[in-house]
This record gives C-alpha cells, structure tokens and sequence, in this order.
C-alpha cells in the first residue's frame, strides 16, 4: 500500500482524491497552510508520495525542497498536482497512485513521452487510419496520439466544402489531390480516404526522413495503388538549396526559419528544388486532372506557385494554402506572387483563421492580400486561404 501525504493549500485535496486517487493508496496527512508541523512531517520521510496542491506559493515549497536536499532527504516523488508536467515527470506517482478510467489523457502524455525516450518512431491512430512519424515530433504526431484525430482534419473538411462551393466540384469524383509539403501525409491520405475516396494522391516532399515515412503511410493505410510520392521539394527553376530541419517538428522544415529567433539550433539539409510544370510535362499528367491543390511549403509558397504557371493557366484549380507574407515579402516575391494569382484567374479569397475563429465566412478581393505586405508575422502564424477564381 502506498503512502501519502496531501500537502493542501487550495481546499481541494479531499474531492480530488475521491474522483483520482486508487483505492488501495492510503492518505497518512492531510496538510493545511496553518499546521505548524508542515516542513516536520515532510522531512520525516515515512511516506511514498507527496501530493502538493498550491496556486502561486511555488516558492514556498522550494525552499522547503532545498532544506530536504541540504538533509538528504528525497524529494524526487513530490508532485505538484495542478502541473502537467510535474507528473510527466513522475511516472513512478502516475501509475502508483491514479485510477486508470480518470486520467487517460495523463496516460497518453506519459505513454508518448516515454515512447520516445527508446524509440526513433512512434505511431499514431486516428478515425481508422494509421501513421508512423519520428518520435522527435511534437507537434503532428504527438496531436494525433493525444486526441486520436486525424492533423487538420477540421481545415481538410472546410477545404472540401468551400470547393464544391465556389467551384462546384463533387468530391466523389475522380482526380488528383495535389500536395506539396506533404510531411508525412496526414492530410493528404486523410482527404484521399475519408473525404474523396476516388481521387489519385499526388505528394511532393523534399526532406528524405519525412519522404520515407510518407511513403510507409501511404501503405499503411492502402492507399499505394492510387498514391505517387515524390522526394522533391518544389520551385521556380532546378537547382539545390538548403532547407532548415526542424527537430521537434519536422513538418516545420523550411527555406525560411533562418529568421525564427532560434536559428542556429537550426541544422540544414541539401534538397532539391524542380518546378511542378516540368514534372506534370515529364509525366504527361494533365493539368485538367488537378481537382484540389494543399499547399504548406513554410514560406516558399510563392517559389512554388511561380514554377506551377502552366498548370495554373490551364486549370486555376482550388487552392487552400498556408499565409506567409512575411516570407514572400523578405524573398522579393510578394508582388510577382500577387501578379501570378490574378494573371491566372484567381480573383478573391477567403482567410480561413478568421473564418473558423469567428464563424464568418469573408470573400475578400486578391488585392486585400497588399495589406500583409509587410506583416512581421511569424511563418503561419496567419493560418491558411482559400483562393477562389473568377466566375
């Protein structure tokens, strides 16, 4: 049986153990603010764990801790109970003491973050479909293990109807869902799957880890007889570049992070830059083909563009990409970006974080777009748009 001491200076320890603690753990204190004898029953030592409810007297108990140390006295299963982290870094308290059925999101972070301690991939279920990502992310994956929903599955939705809205396409259709920035296809294999079960998966991702795992999940989720992956990034002409990898997010790797302020944590990758309308020629893929195009490029969405003229001018299809002023502007390409959109046919667009914070459903003129010029926004910081074209 373990034993506890509830250090209490919120008033909430008693219904708190009711709803979270096992029954089998036994309560030895429950300490209030006023006891005299706080530091003398956490020094003696005679129990498991110590439960610390508090809010704003941190110092308080590091003073204490400090003493504990000095005595050589454990403080290592002391946990702060409001902290999440506190018991992310306890894992010996999460499992000892918790009930199971109450604290499955505790469970989960604990699991993944333990997970990846020992491991290079981690995996990820969610409405049916399965992918493998490094264990390194802690931004796509780790969402997906948290919630078991599918990354952007929300914005995916928004993309298909605001397509069949303002272009009248029938996602049962047949076609090609073209991605560029693919990560390691969540959002590509989830509209191919759930959204447009008839569409072939077209994706484009530069970086050779990211390529791998998108390939394997293509397969995972039996999408490989419809599905073309390619280990390209893409651009105005051919050549190479180096591309920043973002450790902790690898879907965050980009031209452009050189101006987050922790650049030099920052390692690179030499990849290779060709231009769509060269591979769609190559290929002899028809630009007609084209009915839905994703695109989250970190910034370099106007080089992608700009190297995609053709396809654009035969088939200006629906466009929900990220919003990255900031990037076009510092690059030089804001203006021949502006320039390329309304040459081939888009006239207006809607900015999707306004639509969903708001619920306000905005059609804006392309040149509304002028006023981000010179936004100092962080790359995404401004969500994504959807580009409409002319009637």
């Amino acid at each position: 049986m373990f034993k506890v001491v509830l250090w209490d200076y919120t008033g909430e320890s008693a219904n708190w153990a009711k709803v979270f603690l096992k029954s089998g753990v036994e309560i030895i204190r429950t300490l209030r603010p006023n006891d005299a004898d706080q530091a003398e029953v956490i020094m003696r030592g005679d129990w498991n764990f110590v439960l610390i409810f508090e809010q704003g007297e941190r110092e308080i108990f590091n003073e204490i801790f400090k003493t504990m140390q000095a005595m050589k006295v454990s403080t290592d299963n002391i946990v702060f109970v409001k902290d999440f982290n506190s018991w992310l870094n306890n894992p010996a308290a999460v499992y000892a003491l918790l009930k199971p059925e109450t604290c499955d999101e505790l469970y989960r972070h604990w699991n993944f973050f333990n997970h990846r301690r020992w491991h290079h991939y981690i995996s990820a279920s969610a409405e049916g479909l399965n992918y493998l990502a490094t264990a390194a992310d802690n931004f796509v994956i780790r969402s997906m293990y948290m919630t078991g929903e599918n990354h952007t599955a929300h914005e995916l939705k928004v993309f298909r109807a605001l397509s069949k809205k303002y272009y009248g396409i029938d996602s049962t259709g047949e076609g090609i869902f073209l991605e560029l920035g693919a990560n390691v296809g969540t959002a590509g294999i989830y509209f191919c799957k759930k959204l447009a079960p008839n569409l072939k998966y077209l994706a484009f991702e530069p970086d050779a880890e990211n390529f791998k795992l998108l390939h394997v999940n293509v397969i995972l989720n039996d999408l490989d007889d419809r599905a073309t992956v390619v280990n390209f990034g893409l651009g105005e002409v051919f050549e190479e570049q180096q591309m920043y990898m973002n450790l902790t997010n690898p879907g965050g790797n980009g031209m452009f992070n050189k101006w987050l302020p922790d650049e030099r944590n920052f390692p690179t990758e030499t990849i290779n830059i060709i231009p769509l309308d060269a591979f769609f020629a190559e290929n002899k893929i028809a630009a007609q083909d084209v009915k839905y195009i994703w695109i989250d490029t970190e910034g370099y969405e106007a080089q992608v563009l700009l190297g995609a003229k053709n396809l654009l001018k035969e088939n200006p299809a629906p466009i929900f990409m990220e919003f990255n002023p900031m990037a076009w502007n510092k690059t030089g390409y804001f203006e021949r970006f502006i320039d390329l959109l309304k040459t081939v046919g888009y006239t207006h667009f809607i900015w999707v974080l306004e639509m969903l914070q708001r619920n306000q459903e905005k059609v804006y003129p392309i040149d509304k777009l002028w006023e981000w010029k010179n936004s100092d926004n962080w790359i995404g910081s401004l969500g994504d748009i959807f580009l409409i074209k002319a009637n």
